[in-house]
């Protein structure tokens, strides 16, 4: 396949060689995965390691690159910001800006193994930082954990937005009761399928629900067809039904293969509340 993102990355690299300021540019993400591999939808994700950050993500040196058609920044990891673009109509490169301090830093503390225990290609380095990877970064994912006072605790606030949602719900506040069904609600049902699915069957179950429909068993992704609404009460309630029963069904699994209390009366509570809710 061909590299879509070559003559992006030749100019960087070119530009590299001649700039005092950079002291490293690593790829990561999608073009260093051996399992799943790059795509014509994939983006490039890079670290930028230089001294001059600012002119990086004021636009300056990443216009020298190519056509840039939209940028912004956001904060990122390890206290750096990043800077996104896309190139030309639908080349998106993600630019995670860091000092050689906080990269180092990074590195380290163990901040960059989740962005770099896939895969990691240095393509220029010139002060070592390749060493410090191979010695603190593991070529392996971790798998979720909780304890049981954290599955307790999610589990009851899970249950306890339910009555939340639903009060929105009734109330006419269909903005918020969504938001809380189709977002907040979804943050805890994707971990419990997380949790489920490792316990389970040792899956590796990627981050942020990645290739979840490789991963997740049948019945789930069954289930999850009902679990999103549309901007109708009717709908955003048959959505929280949806996303209660199978929170629920997974819960509960979970508690017993890990040989965790279950907070059985929560379930029950919120329960009777969404079936009240039909009256």
């Amino acid at each position: 396949m061909t590299d879509r993102y070559g003559d992006i990355k030749k100019r960087l690299l070119e530009y590299a060689a001649k700039d005092g300021d950079i002291e490293c540019i690593a790829a990561i993400g999608s073009s260093t995965r051996a399992d799943i591999t790059a795509d014509e939808y994939s983006d490039l994700d890079l670290f930028i390691v230089t001294k001059n950050t600012d002119s990086w993500l004021s636009g300056g040196y990443p216009a020298r690159l190519g056509s840039v058609s939209i940028a912004f920044t956001e904060p990122t990891l390890g206290g750096g910001m990043e800077y996104r673009a896309i190139y030309d109509d639908d080349r998106d490169v993600d630019m995670i800006i860091l000092t050689p301090v906080q990269f180092e830093a990074c590195i380290k503390d163990g901040t960059a193994q989740w962005v770099m225990n896939r895969g990691v290609e240095l393509l220029a380095d010139k002060s070592g930082f390749g060493s410090l990877i191979e010695q603190y970064v593991t070529r392996k994912t971790d798998p979720p954990h909780m304890s049981e006072a954290e599955f307790i605790n999610m589990v009851n606030d899970f249950y306890f937005h339910n009555i939340w949602a639903c009060k929105k719900l009734r109330r006419g506040e269909l903005w918020s009761a969504k938001m809380c069904v189709d977002s907040y609600l979804k943050k805890h049902l994707l971990k419990i399928i997380e949790l489920y699915c490792y316990n389970k069957n040792g899956t590796d179950v990627w981050h942020d629900g990645r290739f979840l429909d490789s991963w997740a068993e049948g019945f789930i992704l069954d289930e999850l067809k009902g679990c999103f609404a549309h901007y109708d009460k009717a709908d955003i309630k048959a959505a929280l039904d949806a996303t209660h029963r199978l929170f629920a069904r997974l819960g509960r699994e979970c508690a017993q293969m890990l040989g965790f209390t279950y907070p059985e009366s929560a379930e029950k509570c919120a329960g009777r509340y969404l079936e009240n809710a039909e009256n």
